[in-house]
């Protein structure tokens, strides 16, 4: 009797599981753990580009808990109140900046350590747009958005903060983490996998450039991951699974977060110029 009551408690459940695996191919759950390192970002002033959503929001999330004061940047000022009021801590600050807007960058860096209390110690680049658009059908227009973000905008930035690095004396290690993609890692044929490519390429040689210098740079290539730029992943709310990669799931921003952390912190300092691929095998496959 009880073996029957235990099947009916179960019988939503499964009908529920067959209805994913209609709908969507499949049916997986996942339970990610987190590493609470004891507040390893301690002090640190760590600037984030993109990150009111998504796996920027949950680096800076990470960031906090681990100690850090955080700044993270995005072209909707709503969109970072709300970022704001979801993660309620007072370490963490809002800029409203355009990336791709390269006037504005002395002028955003100022900001941020006038926000943040002091220079800043790490630059996560994670700012993004995607446009699906692919060869033979994009325009030069689709090609200079995406680029002006991705490429030119994560470029300049960058190229300001190591600048001003380079030219003082610091005591501490700085840090840049450059947001690639697995499309960075396969055939790229369309702009947005093309930038990703740009990405892989720079954090190898400013790993070489800047390492003599202090400064450690280190890239994450994160696969499909749910976030509002992959909104499938999104509406299969509880069902993480994929079929385009040999783990069969898609990944979530806070996998990606931690692995940021990690390399943001000094137990990674002997990592220099590498990308390393978080993307379910999907690269490799």
């Amino acid at each position: 009797m009880r073996k029957i009551l235990k099947l009916i408690k179960k019988t939503p459940l499964v009908i529920k599981s067959v209805s994913q695996i209609y709908r969507y191919g499949g049916y997986s759950t996942v339970n990610i753990s987190t590493v609470n390192y004891g507040e390893i970002l301690q002090g640190k002033k760590i600037l984030i580009t993109g990150g009111s959503t998504g796996i920027g929001w949950s680096i800076a999330k990470k960031c906090l808990q681990e100690g850090a004061t955080v700044a993270i940047t995005g072209r909707s000022e709503n969109k970072l109140k709300v970022a704001e009021e979801e993660i309620n801590n007072p370490q963490l600050k809002t800029i409203v900046w355009d990336i791709s807007d390269t006037a504005q960058i002395e002028k955003g860096v100022e900001n941020a350590r006038l926000l943040l209390g002091g220079e800043i110690d790490i630059l996560v680049n994670n700012a993004g747009i995607l446009n699906g658009t692919q060869f033979p059908n994009v325009t030069e227009d689709v090609w200079d958005k995406i680029y002006a973000t991705n490429s030119k905008g994560l470029f300049f930035l960058t190229q300001f903060l190591c600048g001003s690095w380079m030219n003082n004396t610091y005591s501490t290690i700085h840090k840049v983490i450059n947001m690639s993609s697995q499309g960075g890692f396969v055939g790229a044929t369309y702009p947005y996998r093309m930038t990703k490519w740009d990405i892989a390429g720079l954090t190898q040689g400013l790993g070489i450039q800047l390492a003599p210098h202090g400064i450690i740079v280190n890239g994450i290539v994160p696969g499909i991951i749910a976030t509002a730029m992959q909104p499938g992943c999104l509406n299969q709310k509880e069902n993480v699974y994929c079929s385009q990669n040999p783990l069969e799931r898609f990944g979530l921003p806070e996998e990606i977060a931690e692995l940021a952390v990690f390399l943001m912190s000094d137990a990674a300092n002997f990592i220099v110029g590498q990308t390393i691929v978080c993307d379910g095998g999907y690269s490799i496959k």
